[in-house]
Parts: structure tokens; C-alpha cells; sequence
């Protein structure tokens, strides 16, 4: 009887390690009151504050005494030419100007544990600004999410060069806001994470997407879980942010891309 119970438990331990796992984050949090209905979800969810939003500091200290997970969603440069706030990141300022805004969102926000980018699909391609941003995080311990809203982004391939714990987005799930799509996009979610072991969803506070999220019907083979949590088996202890590779240029990409199966 007792080798049984051994047996059962076991193969409920193995079940566990190998069983799918998913983890959302809702970006661009803190524009609105309506916002605030966010901190009834899952508490595996994580929410990416706007950090000059008029709302994200009353939902940071929220989600702290919740003990959920809090991102900077930080304002980066994309394709167009819209204001980005006292925060944004662009590739006209200098060093000492870009890692100060880094640095002082991330001291405004003690709560949060890591950070991903609100646009960026220009900044995200250029080694050096890119090289500035994985020294602020690696000297903090911050870890990243590249929201991957360019396929050129070499973002995470800067941080792993810094060590910088990193996840890439794997499916947006409301690019399109109609239901139809965003189960499609769910769809995809679960499939991606059942394919390759993880994969993470982001989803924007719209109220088809909060809609889907509150009733969170996940299959019995996949689990919910937070971004620190997948990370740690990775990353189990802080890295040093010596990085394996040398800045060669403003221009020119310093590592080739990592083939991801997931994307």
C-alpha cells in the first residue's frame, strides 16, 4: 500500500512539472477608473502599468497588498510619432538622459518586478539603446518582456547577453477587439503553451478581453502562472550584468536572432 501512495504521488509530481503552462499579462493599465476592476481577476495574472497614467499608482499599491504581480509597461519608441510621456524612451537621447528615466520609473514604482515595452517597434531594433536599457535592469534585478512589437526586436537577445531573466510575448489576444477573434487568439494561446511547454498571452483592459478573462476557462492541462515563477527555473539566483558580448555598433545588430519555436 505504501509503495501505491509513493507511486501516486509520483506520478502526480510528474504530472505537475509536465503539465502546459500560460501566463497574461494586461498592458496599458492605469488610463482608466475601470482599471481598477482589474485586481478582481486571477491573482496569477499581471497587470503592466503606464507608469504616468493617472490611475497606475493607486493599482500598484492595490495589486502589492494582493501580493500580484506588477510590470512597468514602459513607453518606447515605435513607428510613429506619438507623446510618450516624461518616462518615453527614444533614440535621440543620451545616455545619461535615457537611463534616468529607466531608472526613475522603476524607483517610482518599487512594487513592480519587472518591465515590458508599450510600443517600441523602432527602439527595440537598435543595439545601443537597447544595451542602455538591459544595464539599468540587470543593476536593478528587474526582469523583462519583450512585447515583441516588432519581429526585428533584438531586445531579448540583449538581455540574455546581460542575463537580464527574459520572456518574449508569444500571442496578442486582442489585436483585433470582436470576441471572435479574441477566442481565436485564446485558442492560439493554449495551443502554443500545450506545443512548447509555456507561452505567454497579453491582453489589453478592453472589455471583451476582461470579459473572456474573468470566466478564464483553462483547460485541466494547462496552468496559470505568474511570470516570476516561470522565470525562477531558469534564473534561480540574481546574474551578474557583465555581458557575454560587446557593444559593435549603433547599427548594427549584435546577435543574430534566437530561433524561437513559439514565434
Amino acid at each position: 500500500m505504501v509503495k501505491i501512495v509513493n507511486g501516486l504521488f509520483l506520478l502526480l509530481a510528474c504530472t505537475q512539472a509536465l503539465a502546459s503552462q500560460l501566463s497574461i499579462i494586461i498592458d496599458d493599465v492605469g488610463n482608466s477608473y475601470a482599471d481598477l476592476q482589474l485586481l478582481q481577476l486571477d491573482p496569477s495574472i499581471t497587470l503592466s502599468v503606464l507608469p504616468s497614467s493617472p490611475y497606475a499608482k493607486q493599482i500598484a499599491a492595490q495589486a502589492e497588498q494582493q501580493q500580484r504581480e506588477i510590470m512597468l509597461h514602459l513607453p518606447m519608441q515605435g513607428s510613429g510619432n506619438l507623446a510618450l510621456g516624461p518616462y518615453g524612451l527614444t533614440d535621440n537621447l543620451a545616455e545619461p538622459q535615457f537611463k534616468q528615466r529607466v531608472a526613475s520609473a522603476i524607483n517610482d514604482y518599487p512594487e513592480a518586478s519587472g518591465l515590458n515595452n508599450h510600443m517600441g517597434s523602432q527602439l527595440t531594433q537598435l543595439p545601443t539603446e537597447m544595451h542602455w536599457l538591459m544595464q539599468v535592469l540587470a543593476n536593478k534585478q528587474l526582469f523583462f518582456v519583450d512585447s515583441r512589437t516588432h519581429l526585428a526586436s533584438i531586445a531579448e537577445d540583449v538581455a540574455k547577453a546581460y542575463r537580464v531573466p527574459v520572456l518574449r510575448r508569444h500571442v496578442f489576444l486582442d489585436h483585433h477587439d470582436e470576441p471572435a477573434a479574441i477566442q481565436r487568439q485564446w485558442l492560439q494561446a493554449i495551443k502554443l503553451s500545450r506545443k512548447y511547454g509555456h507561452a505567454v498571452l497579453i491582453a489589453h483592459p478592453r472589455a471583451n478581453s476582461v470579459a473572456l478573462l474573468q470566466q478564464l476557462a483553462l483547460p485541466e492541462d494547462v496552468t496559470l502562472v505568474g511570470l516570476q515563477q516561470r522565470l525562477a527555473s531558469a534564473f534561480p539566483s540574481p546574474q551578474p550584468a557583465t555581458p557575454d558580448i560587446q557593444l559593435v555598433g549603433a547599427t548594427t545588430p549584435i546577435l543574430e536572432p534566437q530561433n524561437n519555436k513559439a514565434l
